[in-house]
């Protein structure tokens, strides 16, 4: 019941954590693809672009129609001089994509001024777990809560701790509290919906009874975090959800039988078409936490850690008359290397 917990490690966690709040930065890849701010007639030789930082000089780019261009030079990041190269050059209205697809810079060229990605900066904190064990002198000595003593309810106890780290790493909400010296680390939906919330996409509810429908809602989050993610991402499902995505076409999803079992199993893989196969990973325990949400997510760059000593540890209080006391705590957060690997879908039409 702790599939994150056993999937996700700190790798990519490049610093020890060492305070309440983590912080990290990172620059994405250039895009190679942008769109016309301006339209142009079949004649230009030059267009203004609707991002900055997409073209440099010697890139090779192509229109709609297939004819190529060759950048000759860049002002102010979108306003691109051109000379065609190849194909039928046509007019192009505004919004239309216009799309690196090559380079070529001539033989011994004075290098040209590199195109600069900014760095986006992000944080999380740091989340406390604690919980006490309490005995009397004779229940520690005797064992009178069955066969379970002191150290195998300290287990259980951060069993139950875990749990709660579990779901945090899901639903958790970024909070700050200065006056209370409280913190609450954001988990995965929080970070989604911060820092990348165009990757919520909407199920569109009770569309179960078409598979093409439900097929063409799970591509689609795929298609959105394809640039970003640099492993093939994990599908996560509450068993609300695994109900009914077992019967989408078997051509579609693989399935875990017993030998002994009849009808559908759990689906293990989904093959997608951007990504191929990949995982399906049901969340147990998880259906009140996520039983509208199904998150996907690139693995290698999310994961937890502990604060730099304070993982999970255990240590004695003081003995209060007859009692025996012990304290469960670990200091935990979570980071999401780059928050648009990830998404989610929304309104699953379950109900």
């Amino acid at each position: 019941r702790r599939e994150l917990i056993n999937r996700w490690s700190g790798k990519n966690f490049k610093k020890d954590v060492n305070g309440h709040k983590y912080e990290w930065s990172t620059r994405d890849n250039r895009k190679l693809q942008t769109t016309l701010a301006v339209a142009i007639d079949d004649s230009a030789t030059s267009m203004v672009v609707a991002d900055p930082g997409v073209f440099n000089v010697d890139d090779v780019f192509q229109m709609p129609g297939g004819a190529q261009f060759y950048v000759e030079s860049v002002g102010g990041g979108v306003n691109v001089t051109f000379r065609k190269i190849a194909g039928t050059q046509v007019a192009q209205d505004i919004g239309a994509e216009v799309a690196i697809v090559g380079m070529g810079t001539p033989q011994g060229k004075v290098a040209d001024t590199m195109v600069v990605t900014g760095f986006e900066d992000y944080y999380n904190f740091i989340s406390n777990f604690e919980d006490v064990i309490d005995l009397t002198d004779v229940e520690h000595k005797a064992m009178l809560r069955g066969e379970e003593n002191s150290g195998q309810l300290i287990a259980r106890k951060q069993m139950e701790l875990t749990e709660k780290l579990q779901r945090s790493l899901i639903a958790g909400i970024r909070t700050e509290d200065k006056g209370r010296k409280q913190w609450t680390m954001g988990g995965l939906k929080y970070m989604i919906d911060t820092y990348a919330p165009q990757n919520a996409v909407d199920f569109g509810g009770n569309i179960w009874a078409s598979d093409t429908a439900v097929q063409d809602k799970v591509d689609d989050v795929l298609d959105i975090i394809a640039e970003k993610a640099f492993e093939k991402p994990v599908m996560y499902v509450t068993p609300g959800f695994m109900r009914k995505f077992k019967y989408i076409q078997d051509d579609t999803t693989r399935t875990s039988l017993k030998e002994s079992a009849r009808g559908v199993g759990v689906v293990k893989t989904y093959l997608s078409h951007t990504f191929g196969e990949i995982d399906v990973v049901q969340l147990q325990g998880m259906g009140n936490v996520m039983a509208d949400n199904v998150f996907f997510v690139d693995e290698s760059q999310v994961g937890y850690k502990a604060h730099k000593g304070l993982a999970w540890h255990t240590y004695p209080l003081a003995k209060v008359g007859q009692s025996y006391r012990w304290q469960v705590a670990g200091h935990y957060t979570m980071k999401l290397d780059i928050p648009e690997a990830a998404a989610y879908l929304y309104n699953l039409g379950l109900n």
